[in-house]
């Protein structure tokens, strides 16, 4: 462990990989953390004070620009995130479970914040969150847009407040089509579908197909799997003491990014010169 007591800034393990990439600590009061077989290639991190970073095991990240200043993000053992770009400032948080896949955008301030049992990102969505909430359980997303907040408020002539930050429920295992704008206010429901191009800022049942601008439904008690097997089959129609296993069934993740690896001697020096290069 790294520690700097005059500044109480402490640097806990050390990746296994740190190739073509940049680490700027600056401030007081930051921890990071690195837990075992980190890989980190042509990334750019920087944090500024106030500040907490923790990476769990066996995590990849490739291509990222991570920007923390008073807030948190932990991200989860067995993930990866690619050309991924992170900024948390003002008291924000970001929590993504382990065995997620990341890439896009994410932007949390004034206390904004983003958690995930599990996140897992195709093409590049944009997600931010002000002063509120975007929750999402084991779920996935496209190249969407979801926004808890008008990020302007509008007032009236007597001062009132007119567009107040809604938090965003997205429940587990619903399937968010591409181009899609989740807006604040919109709660959908396990299981759900969110056809491509759709616009909600309302609540979508569990189980239930919702298309068009706005987001209407279409259709009722629908299940949907990446795989049709025999296996997923036997569990239509599907059942509450049944579902958890369905999702764990009908959706298997793989890690495409392996942590390299490289000697720790040449991976200690790059890692400590980016940092005498940071102050």
């Amino acid at each position: 462990m790294m520690e700097c007591k005059k500044k109480n800034n402490r640097i806990i393990g050390l990746p296994c990989c740190f190739r073509s990439s940049g680490f700027h600590l600056a401030g007081k009061n930051n921890t990071v953390e690195f837990g075992r077989n980190v890989s980190i290639e042509n990334c750019k991190i920087k944090v500024y004070g106030n500040a907490s970073l923790k990476l769990g095991d066996n995590i990849c990240l490739s291509g990222c620009n991570i920007v923390i200043r008073d807030s948190e993000v932990t991200i989860g053992s067995n993930s990866e995130a690619l050309n991924t770009t992170i900024t948390a400032v003002e008291n924000s948080r970001m929590e993504i479970g382990p065995r997620s896949a990341l890439t896009g955008e994410f932007d949390m301030r004034n206390k904004g914040v983003i958690t995930a049992k599990r996140l897992w990102c195709t093409w590049p969505p944009l997600i931010a969150a002000n002063n509120g909430s975007i929750i999402f359980g084991d779920s996935g997303t496209a190249d969407s847009i979801i926004y808890n907040s008008d990020f302007h408020p509008l007032y009236d002539f007597e001062g009132n407040l007119l567009n107040p930050n809604k938090d965003v429920i997205i429940g587990d295992h619903v399937w968010i089509g591409r181009k899609c704008f989740i807006l604040k206010g919109a709660v959908l429901g396990e299981g759900c579908v969110l056809a491509a191009g759709s616009v909600v800022s309302k609540e979508i049942p569990p189980h239930a197909v919702a298309a068009g601008y706005p987001a209407r439904i279409v259709n009722h008690d629908v299940v949907w799997a990446v795989d049709k097997t025999p296996e997923i089959e036997a569990m239509f129609p599907i059942i509450a003491e049944k579902t958890p296993d369905f999702y764990a069934k009908a959706y298997k993740f793989s890690p495409s990014l392996k942590p390299g690896k490289g000697c720790r001697l040449p991976i200690w020096f790059r890692f400590k010169l980016s940092l005498l290069r940071s102050k």
